[in-house]
């Protein structure tokens, strides 16, 4: 099974189909039968692994080898169309489930009072110039979905906050709660945000991640608006996170 029991895989050797229930699918709602070598399809599929299935990454590496020696010409999920030409979805699977990172860092985050989005958008270039492919998401109005898509792949998490009572912004809490819940192969993470009197955020976001197995490159936090020794400090971090992206 993937993610719950009943999802069980039925092999009919017969007509060369994998009947897969939960495991390969997507929630897409198509007038199309068949995948064929739609694109958007693997979008789909890539979404509702994020969602659903990451959280399971190991048992999944385990049930594509029980399933490596089948012959089979179609996919049939329960959730979404039959795939006729498979390996875009059975590569797709192997690398999303595979230990290997993008060099990538996501940055979710929100801004009150304009400090900590001016972090951000100077945080971004700086990582940018020095090769980092980076996606930011602010979280008053991001699709949460593809904030999750994006944790499939990236090396790095950069979790941006203003202070709210003591601790981090609500929006920021539930992401950070998500991204533990949905335990991505993150190699690392860094915390940057602002406060005006006084902040526990760093030790509240960090208590809440004990399901990611990342090491923490830092925090940046500035009283009020960031100034040159902040802007500083997060030129400290892109290279810091260079440095440890060459590795992967």
């Amino acid at each position: 099974w993937v993610h719950w029991p009943e999802t069980m895989v039925t092999y009919l050797p017969e007509d060369k189909i994998l009947f897969t229930c939960d495991f390969f699918g997507s929630h897409l709602a198509t007038s199309e039968l068949y995948a064929g070598e739609d694109p958007y399809v693997c979008t789909a599929a890539k979404r509702y692994y994020a969602e659903i299935m990451m959280p399971f990454r190991k048992t999944i590496q385990g049930n594509l080898k029980k399933i490596g020696n089948l012959d089979f010409d179609l996919i049939a999920p329960s959730h979404g169309p039959i795939y006729d030409k498979p390996k875009c979805i059975l590569d797709s699977y192997e690398d999303w489930v595979s230990d290997r990172v993008a060099n990538l860092v996501v940055i979710p985050y929100i801004s009150m009072h304009g400090s900590t989005e001016i972090m951000v958008n100077y945080l971004v270039p700086s990582l940018a110039e020095r090769g980092i492919q980076v996606q930011k998401f602010e979280l008053s109005t991001t699709d949460i979905g593809k904030l999750a898509m994006a944790l499939v792949d990236a090396a790095t998490i950069v979790i941006c906050t203003p202070t709210v009572h003591v601790g981090p912004h609500p929006s920021v809490f539930s992401a950070t709660h998500l991204a533990n819940a949905l335990r991505p192969k993150l190699k690392y993470a860094a915390i940057i945000g602002s406060y005006g009197w006084g902040t526990k955020a760093v030790e509240q976001i960090s208590g809440l991640i004990p399901n990611l197995k990342v090491e923490v490159l830092g925090t940046v936090l500035c009283k009020g608006l960031p100034r040159a020794a902040d802007f500083s400090a997060l030129d400290d971090l892109s290279e810091k996170i260079k440095e440890k992206h060459s590795r992967i």
